[in-house]
């Protein structure tokens, strides 16, 4: 199977049944060229499409050919190639990555493949082969709509957004703009101080690499153009000063932030933009608690029990295999680690642990008493746990010395319930510890799985399930690591934001890809 393939188009509405062919060939990266079927392979010769059809036609055809493959977009990218269509004087392709597949929508020789892919094609690999397509079956003829003559272009064009894993949503968006655009596209990406209301933003991409990602598909559907990629702090970067811009491409959603950026313009003396609206393309597959549109937040909610990075056995054993699990206080820890111990791992809960350790009698609770003093116990002599939390929660270097007394404790008594669970014949063991980033104890774990939830939502689950005032709620959530950091050291992030359903399918999702894994690893 081919990295990276070529379809020749010269009829969109055969895409669909394309797509067994194309999954069949093509594993990472599928490059698509439309042109016009009568202008293909005449005498033998290959002959690029006339420039009959308007922007308005073109825009029509690539959106259909993307909303015909989203079914593969998720495995595949997706890139429509756009350089041809709006010069047809420019005969030869050329990719970034090379071609090493070419599918052809109808039957040619292969005289006719060879002539195709040694003069139109710029770069293919050593052994690059062809795919030809036979249907019998009548086709429909494309549907057009009609041309509008007297079209405008525009020399500048200006659009923005975050930009999240470009899906094809996002390709259309960004491809209306390359093909109404002469000169110079500009577009902003949001920074990382504008994604907080932003579902799961903890899971997007840094502005970096979003900026590069789309760098590389403009340049790669258009190399005629100048592209200026740049982050943005709010909803107006660039357009509220540059002077140069003629058009704004926004989508349907973002029609308002559009003519927002006109008054502003308007008040700094600039001239007012013509605005493109691109119209949000339909999710078929989405679920209850996804958006009906493409979107970037369905595909994060569909990272969730997915493996965001590989796990760490470079330097351990893999028996028994340890996976980490964590979260802020109200995550939903508690109901993932019983999910993962009736699935058959060994579980071992650290705050259980320090429970046990507080209790008279222990060394956690000679070191706390000594420390804190007998103002934190209660009439029968045991730790007031809430007391004792009233001091540290609010007072860090309190905190801090609490949880150097009592961590390295915890962990010892860790360790040696994990051997028990390994010498009872439990190959795979969970230590759930809600201090396991801030206690750094995850060079003892092969991966981490952590839960989060939005800051608003544990706290409201805070309040109601501890009785604690809104004050002292957001007190015990500031002291934790953030979001961020737990997802930055995650192998496997859960969110129990939804019901109990979803969770649980998140963590069969996570389950099942850790068995493939290991499964994998014993065949090595």
């Amino acid at each position: 199977m081919a990295n990276t393939g070529l379809l020749v188009l010269t009829n969109p509405t055969k895409v669909k049944k394309l797509l067994p062919i194309i999954k069949e060939h093509v594993l990472k990266t599928l490059y698509i060229q439309y042109f016009p079927e009568k202008n293909l392979f005449i005498s033998g010769n290959y002959t690029v499409a006339s420039p009959q059809c308007k922007v308005t036609r073109y825009v029509q055809t690539i959106t259909n050919i993307y909303t015909e493959t989203s079914a593969i977009s998720a495995r595949l990218d997706i890139r429509v190639l756009l350089t041809s269509m709006k010069n047809p004087n420019l005969s030869v392709i050329n990719t970034k990555k090379p071609i090493e597949v070419v599918i052809f929508d109808r039957i040619c020789s292969k005289r006719e493949a060879d002539t195709f892919m040694q003069d139109c094609l710029a770069n293919t690999s050593m052994d690059c082969s062809f795919v030809t397509f036979n249907d019998d079956q009548k086709l429909e003829k494309e549907s057009l709509i009609p041309c509008i003559e007297d079209e405008k272009l525009y020399k500048s064009v200006v659009l923005g957004g975050t930009f999240d894993r470009l899906h094809n949503g996002h390709k259309i968006f960004l491809s209306e703009a390359v093909l109404r655009c002469t000169q110079q596209l500009t577009v902003g990406v949001t920074n990382t101080n504008m994604l907080h209301g932003k579902l799961l933003w903890e899971l997007i991409e840094p502005c970096s690499k979003r900026i590069l990602n789309i760098t590389e598909f403009l340049e790669d559907i258009d190399s005629t153009l100048v592209y200026n990629v740049v982050a943005i702090n709010d909803m107006y970067g660039p357009t509220k000063s540059d002077p140069t811009f003629e058009m704004i491409v926004v989508s349907e959603e973002t029609k308002r932030g559009g003519e927002k950026v006109n008054e502003m313009r308007v008040q700094n003396n600039l001239n007012k933009l013509d605005i493109c609206v691109v119209k949000l393309l339909e999710d078929e597959d989405h679920r209850d608690h996804e958006e009906s549109k493409l979107s970037s937040s369905n595909n994060r909610i569909r990272l969730l029990g997915t493996r965001l990075r590989p796990p760490r056995i470079d330097d351990k054993p893999l028996k028994p295999y340890i996976i980490g699990l964590t979260g802020g206080i109200a995550s939903g820890k508690s109901s993932i680690a019983d999910k993962l111990e009736k699935l058959g791992a060994g579980l071992v809960n650290c705050d259980k642990i320090a429970h046990n350790l507080y209790q008279p009698g222990k060394s956690c609770y000679d070191a706390i008493l000594k420390t804190f003093g007998p103002t934190i116990l209660k009439s029968d002599g045991f730790i007031n746990r809430k007391a004792l939390g009233d001091i540290v929660f609010h007072d860090k270097a309190q905190l801090d010395k609490l949880n150097k007394l009592v961590w390295p404790i915890i962990l010892d008594e860790a360790k040696k319930q994990m051997n028990d669970f390994y010498a009872k014949g439990f190959d795979i063991i969970v230590i759930e510890a809600a201090v396991l980033i801030q206690a750094k104890w995850q060079y003892v774990c092969h991966e981490i799985w952590t839960c989060i939830v939005p800051p608003e939502e544990a706290i409201k689950r805070v309040i109601d399930r501890n009785g604690l005032t809104p004050d002292d709620a957001k007190a015990r959530i500031q002291v934790q690591p953030s979001n961020v950091e737990q997802v930055n050291e995650a192998n496997v992030v859960i969110c129990s934001l939804w019901s109990h359903d979803i969770t649980q399918r998140q963590v069969q999702k996570a389950w099942n890809e850790l068995m493939a894994f290991l499964s994998e690893q014993v065949k090595s």
